[in-house]
């Protein structure tokens, strides 16, 4: 070290000198102040800083110093949890390569991991496991007796990405695991959680562990003047100007000959650009280097991509989803781009994280795409605001607030049919206190769970025993036996496309295209020639021209924080230095920020606007879905909403609903059909009351002024 460090005096022999060979000259900020909380052992820690600022490091430094100072132990002693079987597959090799002359064993764990590797580390587990929650799940489930062994020695949990679980399905299963192992072992083992976009600690540390029995350091992570250079262009969208064509321009004139990263906002606008960046490589004679990457690609597809971008050997540039958003190692990356409106803050920061390594800038370009016929959001330059906003606030380190009170009921009952699979039963008061009073699922009440219980008896999911013991029923047999009970998500149903030429998987689509329609896939067209659905598999021969992509989707909604910022954009004059000046984005939003101040909309909440009404209360997605339901619930009126208004009322109408006698939320979301309130995997097996006290809890959101 070129400077003293206390941090790195800290660590073990054969750790400082794998430090040394790699030619540091000093521990990054976040690694210096991480190090001895990690190693103290007695607390849980979250490791927050940009992607490639060291996190790893910063929490295995002190791991295997830890691990090396305990010597050899009988049992597993970190488990490192990974939302990505791409990502475990990265930091395997990475971890491979820092503990190759320490004797410390690392093993991958997942789907892809064969038998014979997984029962040679069972019967001497030893050092790290990496494993997803998924293979977690079924760890548990399928090797019962081996788990008390496997983590006997556990001394840390180290969860990556942990802002990818906070408020989702998988979350709550991995908080789920997590209290059950500590409930097989008996001790509190600490967690470390690492991310590069937080900023509501409070929030991630309820997450992390939801009941405080051990504190959480929070290493600072040192001051950054990383360089940012951003570029908003804006396009508007019509039926005569099909916008693609100049953006794809754009992309081909200043992204060719570098690795690059364009994020879109569909699989299927992933697809058409990257077929029409090729059809321009093409056209002029030179080398393809525009890739696809997304979830619906193939294995070998997508592993391609990511080998090509890591080697640097030629240029890449991947259209791609959030498939790319985490941190699998594409090596060096020049540039991200993002097309159409960005919709979280965290999720652009994320993506911008990815460019700008080695003391190069991180460079973004935003490709802002505005509809022509969308009247009242066409005046506002919606999008575009929006983008601005979420640029904003990513600048000022403010990101949206996690989700963490969420009921999870489906999640729930995937995690009562695991731990009957795992032990074979439960009473019921055994069941509610390990899993929800010290377990994952702390706000569902004694109540709540003897309601759950009897909706899967009704459904014959479970079943109760003269003894009064819970066990595993009919229905709830088969969708153990099912090849993806481990997940807790829904999958998307998924027919795959195979080249009728030479019989190779291309990908997967979720809908039967007729014989004979043109699709995209893979960044190349198709012609679909059979479908066979018996076996759900769609064969195709390729073409030259015509085809589109064909995937599920789904809306997204919008969180206050940004909205807020949009009100704020529009009411300043603040000139935005990173707006593009040649397709009209600094006059676009001039232009809003006129027809905002004409309709008085910083005084007024209310505007007509040709034949309708609007009320722009600026509170995000979840709360003006709550305000229709309500106008129509106490009004008997039909509004639509978007993130910041609702349309269809007026003053007389708000007024009303504020003297109204207004039913609570739960009483709101029955009014709604079953239909539009089944999203989550194991929903439809929920009674009308818990289904009403899922949506509520987690789609709606109280109005105020």
């Amino acid at each position: 070290m070129s400077r003293s460090s206390a941090s790195f005096d800290l660590l073990d022999e054969r750790v400082r000198r794998w430090i040394w060979r790699q030619g540091w000259t000093s521990l990054k900020d976040i690694q210096e102040n991480a190090i001895p909380v990690v190693l103290a052992g007695n607390s849980d820690v979250i490791i927050s800083a940009s992607t490639a600022g060291g996190k790893t490091e910063a929490a295995f430094l002190p791991i295997l110093t830890s691990i090396l100072q305990n010597g050899k132990l009988c049992g597993y002693q970190v488990l490192y949890v990974s939302p990505l079987k791409a990502l475990i597959n990265d930091q395997y090799r990475r971890l491979s390569d820092m503990t190759a002359e320490m004797g410390i064993d690392v093993i991958p764990w997942h789907g892809d991991i064969n038998s014979a590797r997984k029962n040679k580390s069972l019967k001497n587990p030893n050092g790290i496991v990496i494993i997803t929650p998924e293979s977690l799940e079924s760890f548990l489930i399928n090797r019962e007796r081996f788990v008390k062994g496997a983590f006997s020695s556990l001394q840390y949990v180290v969860i990556d990405e942990l802002h990818s679980f906070i408020g989702t399905e998988r979350g709550k299963q991995l908080q789920s695991l997590l209290s059950r192992i500590e409930q097989v072992t008996r001790r509190l083992i600490p967690r470390i959680a690492m991310s590069a976009t937080f900023s509501d600690y409070d929030a991630v540390k309820y997450f992390l562990r939801n009941d405080g029995s051990i504190p959480c350091a929070i290493p600072p992570p040192g001051e950054s003047n990383h360089e940012i250079k951003i570029l908003v262009k804006e396009y508007i969208s019509s039926k005569d100007a099909d916008i693609s064509i100049p953006i794809s321009q754009e992309i081909y004139n200043n992204l060719r000959g570098s690795n690059n990263l364009v994020f879109t906002n569909s699989r299927g606008a992933a697809e058409e650009f990257a077929v029409q960046l090729s059809d321009m490589c093409e056209e002029n004679g030179v080398p393809n280097e525009f890739r696809v990457h997304h979830g619906s690609i193939s294995k070998i597809e997508r592993e391609s991509v990511e080998r090509d971008l890591q080697r640097g050997e030629h240029p890449v540039t991947a259209l791609c989803t959030s498939t790319l958003e985490l941190g699998v190692d594409i090596g060096k990356v020049k540039s991200i781009a993002q097309i159409g409106t960005a919709i979280s803050v965290s999720g652009l920061r994320q993506r911008l994280g990815r460019s700008g390594r080695r003391d190069e800038p991180s460079i973004l370009r935003v490709f802002s795409i505005e509809g022509n016929n969308d009247g009242l959001l066409h005046d506002l330059r919606s999008s575009l605001v929006q983008n601005i906003a979420i640029i904003e606030l990513m600048r000022e380190h403010r990101y949206e607030t996690p989700s963490i009170n969420k009921y999870h009921f489906s999640t729930l009952i995937q995690q009562i049919l695991a731990v009957i699979a795992q032990f074979g039963g439960f009473y019921p008061k055994d069941g509610w206190t390990l899993l929800c009073q010290n377990g994952a699922f702390k706000n569902v009440t004694p109540e709540l769970f003897l309601e759950l219980l009897k909706s899967l008896g009704e459904k014959e999911v479970i079943s109760q025993l003269n003894t009064g013991q819970i066990v595993v029923g009919k229905l709830g047999e088969r969708i153990l036996k099912s090849p993806d009970f481990y997940v807790a998500f829904v999958s998307p149903i998924d027919l795959t496309v195979i080249n009728k030429a030479n019989a190779k998987r291309i990908g997967m689509i979720q809908y039967v295209p007729p014989v004979g329609k043109l699709i995209i896939l893979s960044a190349k067209r198709w012609l679909v020639e059979s479908f066979d659905e018996a076996t759900s598999k769609i064969y195709v021969s390729r073409i030259k021209s015509g085809g589109a992509a064909m995937f599920a989707g789904e809306g997204v909604d919008i969180d206050c924080i940004i909205v807020e910022k949009m009100q704020e954009i529009y009411m300043a004059d603040t000139i935005y230095p990173y707006l593009d000046e040649r397709t009209g984005a600094k006059e676009h939003l001039n232009h809003s920020r006129i027809f905002f101040h004409h309709n008085n909309l910083g005084e007024t909440s209310f505007l007509q606007y040709g034949n309708e009404d609007y009320f722009f209360n600026w509170a995000g997605t979840k709360a003006n879905r709550t305000l229709a339901l309500l106008a129509q619930y106490c009004l008997n009126k039909q509004c639509d909403y978007g993130s910041f208004y609702v349309s269809n009322l007026i003053a007389e109408d708000i007024e009303l609903l504020r003297q109204a006698n207004k039913p609570d939320l739960v009483e709101l979301a029955s009014i709604l059909p079953r239909q539009l309130k089944t999203f989550q995997k194991y929903d439809y097996l929920l009674s009308d009351k818990l289904l009403d006290i899922e949506y509520a809890n987690t789609y709606l959101d109280l109005w105020s002024d």
